[in-house]
């Protein structure tokens, strides 16, 4: 194979204005609750039948990396994340928003989203196979381990009370259960409701969780002060945009968030849901002045957004490799390929290889269409807050209702919606973390099933967590993050306490 063919295709007028249509069409998909990166992909792939996979596949490529992205832009200026890969952008990005800057969180964010996706790109050009290989070698202890360390990064995320966050994340924990037992086939929960034999469904509760409330408070918000204005400060355009001095400074946030959601894409069944919480967190524990976090600075939102754009193209390693989707998204390109007549494994890198890099390809060049798109494209973005409250909260109410129905088409989902986003508004304002109980639910059947399958593999012995190598590992990052947990809310706390000392 010429190895210039693929980025010779990539180029073509063509191909390269699909792969742009796709960007554009995932930013949508993404800004909308309730669709995302999953649904935009299947909404697509009909339009793709009788397309040359040449065309197809960076289009698709191009709606992945546009999409998680998208999902930033509501996050910051509306506080309502439009994909739960978003979840962990709202902590600084909304705050961004409130102080008149909303344009420095949007280009945080499609700088960040950018670097990561090409980052993950390159990863997956380079290192596919050998890094196929590590995946494979994840057990059921092994995702039992996963799972435990990301359930650390609770106590990161609860920055007025740990407590409240643990209890949040254990009600995630008990949310995770409902549905069919992950060994033995019974029903757990769901009193013979057919709707929750696969769980909750996650789209309707992430829109409960996060975007039913947000309606709720704004229109509490209207009634208590009669405006009909969001509060946020949108003058000249939404503020400055980013500086390339001040991305500069963020350069290590940068690399450790995209390597870091890189890794967890890798790992079939993490997620860019999950890598938002472990890049945010990770930027947290590492930063000089981890107070500022959650306050409304560009360096949380890079945190998360490079970690979840990370995950994109580090998700299509097994994909590629060995046929195991690393998440949802991943799944449903599977389908793409399958109907395309492409089977994952060595005929990909061998027989199709020209198809098979011109996709990889475009993974990186389609964030380099995103970054322009969203660069220029911000200020435009940032007018979406002037949007009357008496407008836009009933709008996203509907979007969100709309958003929980289309994804099964079942009336059910919408009730989900609605009991989970009133809980949840009494929760949050309560001071309970949503992200505590969204990672609860995530999480909790991947460990469950990974502990249970685990023990039954070792008969009930133990010190089948201590005899593997990467089990051993998994621990050492467990027990690490604890401590760096504990040490970040000590540092916190003294700090405060000298902040109001001087006061």
């Amino acid at each position: 194979m010429d190895i210039f063919a693929p980025l010779i295709n990539l180029l073509k007028p063509l191909t390269f204005l699909a792969m742009s249509g796709g960007v554009a069409w995932g930013i949508v998909c993404g800004a909308l609750p309730g669709l995302g990166a999953t649904i935009g992909i299947a909404l697509l792939i009909p339009f793709t039948f009788g397309m040359d996979p040449i065309i197809a596949l960076p289009m698709l490529a191009g709606v992945y990396a546009g999409a998680i992205y998208g999902g930033g832009i509501t996050a910051v200026l509306l506080g309502v994340p439009g994909t739960s890969a978003d979840a962990a952008t709202v902590f600084d990005g909304h705050p961004l928003a409130k102080k008149g800057l909303a344009n420095k969180g949007l280009t945080a964010s499609v700088s960040a989203s950018a670097f990561g996706g090409m980052f993950s790109a390159l990863v997956l050009l380079v290192l596919a196979p050998p890094l196929a290989r590590v995946s494979l070698a994840f057990g059921p202890p092994e995702y039992f381990l996963v799972a435990i360390f990301g359930l650390t990064i609770i106590a990161a995320l609860s920055t007025d009370s740990i407590m409240k966050g643990v209890l949040a994340g254990i009600l995630g924990l008990f949310l995770g259960t409902i549905g069919i037992d992950p060994i033995t086939g019974d029903m757990r929960f769901t009193f013979g409701a057919m709707y929750l034999f696969d769980g909750f469904p996650l789209i309707p509760l992430i829109l409960g969780l996060f975007a039913f409330p947000r309606c709720l408070m704004l229109i509490g918000d209207l009634v208590r002060t009669g405006s009909g204005q969001i509060s946020v400060d949108t003058r000249d355009g939404g503020g400055p945009k980013l500086s390339w001095l001040e991305i500069w400074a963020m350069k290590l946030t940068y690399l450790r968030s995209a390597f870091l959601g890189t890794l967890i894409g890798i790992i079939p069944g993490a997620g860019a849901n999950i890598a938002c919480f472990v890049g945010y967190a990770a930027a947290k524990r590492a930063s000089k002045t981890p107070e500022k976090f959650g306050t409304g600075i560009p360096e949380g939102v890079a945190a998360s957004e490079a970690a979840n754009n990370g995950v994109c193209n580090g998700s299509l390693v097994p994909l590629l490799t060995l046929s195991i989707p690393g998440s949802p998204t991943a799944a449903v390109i599977l389908g793409a390929l399958m109907i395309h007549g492409l089977v994952p494994g060595a005929d990909l890198f061998t027989k199709n290889a020209e198809v098979t890099y011109t996709f990889i390809l475009a993974g990186f060049f389609a964030n380099l269409v995103m970054l322009v798109m969203g660069w220029y494209g911000s200020r435009w973005f940032a007018k979406i807050v002037q949007v009357p409250t008496t407008i836009l909260a009933p709008a996203m109410l509907l979007i969100s209702l709309v958003g929980a129905f289309t994804v099964r088409q079942y009336t059910f989902d919408v009730g989900v919606t609605i009991g989970i986003g009133t809980a949840a508004y009494f929760l949050t304002r309560a001071g309970f973390p949503m992200a505590s109980i969204l990672l609860g639910v995530i999480l909790g059947p991947m460990a469950e099933a990974g502990l249970r399958r685990a023990l039954l593999i070792g008969h009930g012995d133990l010190t089948i967590f201590l005899t593997r190598p990467l089990s051993l590992a998994l621990i050492i990052l467990t027990v690490a993050s604890l401590f760096a947990g504990m040490r970040m809310q000590k540092r916190t706390r003294a700090l405060e306490a000298e902040i109001a000392g001087k006061s």
